[in-house]
């Protein structure tokens, strides 16, 4: 009897041994299948928002970081290295959180923006592109560059310079400045006003405003030196449409434009009075800058 109480239990065991093991098998498995697509693997997501037209390399300032995800969300085409985007730019702006998969940057040469594609709205408003012409008296000299901001400024000739004589008429007659002027004394031949403060060249001849990544693929290339620009005297605007209106009707031949900075306020300008003196017979104006000149002495 006792042998056989020991044959039985060691059966028991063996059996129970087997029923842990194929038990522990099959947990194991489940456990593997439940958890397995739970695997984190690395992608890169965009951190800030990638503007259509940025180059692979300047993602690399912290507008895409490397980050992880579950294994089951891992896109096919997923970016496995900032390497896989390198030379490349943006077919489209890219959102924040968005993982970055390689059909989201192409060859610059097929990733064709329009001129169009610059026309941004500012401060929420739908803007437009207008040319006007000028000379290098009008347009500061040629010194301009796509990006600056100008004050637009209509001078039209006085009525009657001088006090004796008609002013010639302009051809434009119907367009504003042109024709009638205001009347002026001896020393002045023309009645300037200010039209529009800090418009923005979108464009000067044929060279727009730089699209994103294109000055950093300018500066990549051994030896570049910046292309003169074609036609300087074509300057081109980027403006509200009331605006265009305004600039449209102003006769070509009086329009003058004045560099501002970047950091230029708009403030209000007063037409000129011919009766005042003029400034350097002014002791509270003297010179552009006041009595003290611009040493401020």
């Amino acid at each position: 009897m006792g042998s056989r109480r020991t044959l039985i239990t060691i059966a028991a065991v063996a059996v129970g041994a087997i029923a842990v093991f194929l038990i522990y098998g099959y947990v194991g498995s489940v456990k593997d299948e439940a958890f397995g697509d739970a695997e984190r693997v690395k992608v890169f997501v965009v951190k800030q928002q990638v503007p259509k037209g940025t180059y692979g390399e300047e993602t690399a300032v912290g507008l895409i970081v490397e980050d992880e995800i579950p294994k089951k969300f891992f896109p096919p085409n997923a970016v496995r290295s900032l390497d896989d985007i390198g030379g490349k730019v943006a077919i489209a702006d890219l959102a924040v959180n968005q993982i970055v998969t390689t059909d989201m940057f192409a060859d610059p040469a097929v990733v064709q923006a329009t001129f169009a594609d610059r026309l941004e709205k500012i401060n929420d408003e739908d803007q437009v592109a207008i040319t006007i012409s000028v000379d290098q008296v009008r347009g500061v000299a040629n010194l301009l560059q796509p990006g600056d901001y100008v004050n637009v400024m209509s001078a039209p000739p006085c009525e009657s310079a001088g006090g004796e004589g008609d002013a010639p008429v302009a051809e434009n007659e119907g367009a504003a400045g042109a024709g009638e002027g205001g009347s002026c004394t001896g020393a002045l031949s023309a009645d300037p006003r200010y039209v529009y403060q800090k418009a923005q060249i979108l464009a000067i001849g044929q060279t727009p405003v730089a699209a994103p990544g294109e000055v950093a693929a300018a500066s990549e290339e051994e030896g570049a030196v910046p292309a003169e620009t074609s036609n300087a005297g074509l300057i081109t605007l980027i403006v509200p449409t009331r605006a265009a209106q305004y600039i449209a009707a102003i006769a070509p031949e009086n329009i003058y434009l004045n560099l501002v900075s970047r950091d230029y306020e708009p403030v209000p300008q007063e037409p000129l009075d011919a009766a005042d003196p003029l400034p350097a017979e002014d002791g509270e104006q003297l010179t552009p800058y006041g009595p003290s000149g611009p040493d401020g002495e």
